[in-house]
């Protein structure tokens, strides 16, 4: 007998070298890789907590050059708003032209006031315009940087503004002497059009005073904020990312140029598009930094938000700074140590490899050759070719084997003679399965007979009721009449009990399994039974049925006899309310009829499907007692079952199984 006949149990496997290299290669990877993840992952922390403060920094940083720039603009203001030309220009066009303190006329201290404006744009860069403007709007004096290829220049009387409809202008007169008014940051425009290139500006203005507090104009400078942004700019690392917004949250810096100032184009793009935390900013002024990691509109950011108020004398004048980084640009440093640590990894796998190898095969080789042996004499192996009497975890497993090769061979000879015994079973169930058929058959053929041969004397008897009725009928008295009475209705009743037992034996015996829709089945049913429905005022509510594999005949009389029951066994004065469901089994459909009829007692649910069996007296309920006990053979040529809840005087609900055999038949 080949190897395998005898150890059947013995399968190709993986051998003992690799079970045990494997596991110990994989133990050691694995151990490398945790403690590799560890260091990674507290150098992650580490360097995006480094990054963090980075931003933190430059944020601060960049919150101080901008205040500084703001503070530097308010006090140019003040210095200019100061200066003598100011107030010797409110003298002479107070004294009819001539200034009474040194006789200047009004034209001079335009001129001088004109000087100073222009020395002021020559010192500061940024400031691209300064104008004295009278209080009713009139442009006095002028001065900006744009003239031919950028020159400084005044401009001309005739061509001076009308600006008593600026919001500036009207915010500005509002302030005490010595106040600033700092507009919002918007591009720079000249006659209603921007001004290309644009330039982002923001006006300080102040109130001007004669020396007897008498309200006369505004001085206003208009600041070039572009280098100012570009400083806040350079600030920030040269690979982070560096925007910024207004207090309402739209961006006036931004890489994509679309987004810069879109506010001014009737659009809007705002800093919570990128960083939704921003939102806080926005609604808290009190708020002044957030940082954080996580996921930006879609990408790893570390950043640092950063409200700055830079208006001293009102908080709401406020940007949002915003500076983060890419997670994978901070965390750049780890692929350089990474390659080091993958060569360390494939050494230390290596030498896993080669100290694995070694030792399974010390471990491996004795029980190698005990296989072998197994394999080659299988359940013959004798106890002198198993190293039994070696010591250690070696010597167990051989007498552990020695022991399991004898049981083995125990219970092969009781499973041969185990065998033998149901093969006799077996035969003898076949020929007790053909005696079942034949008897079935022939008590078919009986049931047949029998009801057949029983019918005939009825006829007879109701033919000569007939005939007694049609000939005698008119010399019988009432009591002969009703005795012949009883009789007719006797053999009515006799003949329908015969019928119902003959269509009893005859159920399920020549219908084959088909494919049955219960939905349009039901449907079939009611239409069949419309006209009673119609009579009785009844409704029958079903959905959802299923599809099985039944006998559909029989399965037609099943959902008939209990709709018509649910019909028959009704409460008076109610309408008769039939409810069809179904729900899914673990290898069957469980239906449900219910109704709300007269109900049935606790003590006849066991009696209720027998045949010929009777809850109620026929003067009460028409019928012979057998469509429940046809309802419960249909249900078992299913391999099913029926049973019944009720409750008297509330109703009745029939629930039968139905196996599902369209997977058997697929």
């Amino acid at each position: 007998m080949p190897a395998s006949e005898h150890m059947p149990i013995l399968g190709k496997r993986k051998s003992i070298t690799q079970r045990i290299l494997f596991p110990l290669v994989a133990l050691i990877v694995l151990s490398n890789l945790v403690v590799l993840s560890i260091i990674m992952g507290q150098l992650d922390q580490q360097l995006l907590d480094a990054t963090e403060q980075d931003l933190i920094n430059e944020s601060e940083l960049q919150a101080v050059q901008f205040r500084a720039n703001m503070a530097e603009l308010i006090r140019d203001l003040r210095f200019v708003t100061g200066t003598p030309p100011i107030q010797g220009l409110i003298r002479a066009e107070r004294n009819g032209g001539a200034d009474p303190s040194d006789g200047s006329s009004e034209a001079e201290w335009v001129a001088r006031l004109g000087l100073i404006f222009s020395e002021m744009l020559k010192a500061k860069p940024q400031n691209v315009q300064i104008r004295f403007i009278r209080a009713n709007g009139l442009e006095l004096i002028r001065v900006d940087r744009y003239g031919p290829s950028g020159t400084i220049q005044r401009i001309s009387q005739n061509e001076l503004q009308d600006k008593s409809a600026s919001k500036y202008l009207s915010e500005t007169l509002r302030l005490d002497t010595g106040h600033v008014y700092l507009s919002d940051i918007e591009l720079n425009r000249e006659f209603g059009e921007i001004v290309q290139p644009l330039q982002p500006v923001i006006r300080a203005a102040t109130p001007v005073y004669t020396a007897d507090r008498e309200l006369f104009g505004i001085v206003i400078i208009n600041h070039n904020l572009q280098t100012t942004f570009d400083a806040l700019k350079s600030i920030a690392g040269v690979d982070h990312q560096f925007v910024i917004a207004n207090g309402r949250g739209e961006y006036l810096a931004h890489p994509d140029a679309e987004r810069r100032f879109a506010f001014e184009y009737g659009r809007s793009s705002k800093i919570t598009e990128d960083f939704p935390i921003a939102q806080r900013l926005l609604d808290e002024p009190q708020l002044e930094v957030l940082n954080g990691k996580g996921n930006t509109n879609g990408k790893a950011l570390v950043y640092s938000l950063r409200s700055i108020t830079y208006n001293p004398e009102d908080s709401t004048d406020r940007l949002i700074l915003a500076t983060s980084h890419d997670f994978q640009d901070a965390l750049a440093i780890k692929d350089r140590m990474l390659s080091k640590i993958y060569l360390f990894l494939i050494f230390v796998l290596l030498m896993s490899g080669i100290l694995a190898i070694y030792v399974s095969r010390r471990i491996a080789g004795p029980i190698i050759s005990m296989r072998n042996t197994l394999n080659r004499d299988g359940l013959a192996t004798q106890s002198e070719d198993l190293p039994i009497h070696d010591g250690g975890e070696l010597g167990e497993l051989a007498r552990a084997f020695d022991n399991l090769l004898q049981e083995l061979s125990r219970k092969q000879t009781l499973l041969a003679a185990e065998i033998t015994e149901r093969k006799g079973a077996e035969l003898e169930l076949r020929v007790n399965n053909q005696k079942l058929k034949a008897a079935y058959k022939e008590l078919e053929q009986f049931t047949y007979i029998a009801s057949h041969d029983l019918q005939e004397p009825l006829r007879t008897v109701q033919s000569l009721v007939e005939m007694f009725e049609e000939n005698y009928g008119s010399e019988m008295d009432e009591q002969a009449k009703t005795f012949l009475g009883f009789i007719k209705e006797s053999t009515m009743r006799m003949t329908a009990l015969i019928r119902g037992l003959l269509d009893y034996g005859r159920l399920g015996g020549e219908s084959e399994l088909t494919e049955v829709d219960c939905q349009e089945l039901v449907n079939a049913v009611c239409v069949d039974l419309s006209l009673r429905l119609d009579e009785v005022g009844g409704s029958v509510e079903y959905k959802d049925l299923p599809v099985i594999t039944g006998k559909k005949t029989e399965l037609r009389l099943l959902f008939q006899n209990l709709i018509s029951n649910g019909l028959k066994f009704r409460r008076p004065d109610v309408s008769p309310e039939i409810i069809i469901a179904a729900e899914r089994g673990l290898d069957c459909w469980q239906f449900s009829v219910s109704d709300n009829g007269i109900g049935i007692a606790p003590e006849h649910f066991q009696h209720i499907f027998m045949i010929f069996q009777r809850l109620h007296g026929r003067d009460e309920f028409e019928g012979s007692g057998i469509g429940l006990a046809h309802c419960k053979k249909v249900v078992e040529l299913h391999g099913g079952e029926i049973w019944v809840e009720s409750q008297l005087n509330v109703g009745t609900v029939f629930y039968f199984s139905l196996r599902d055999n369209r997977d058997e038949h697929a």
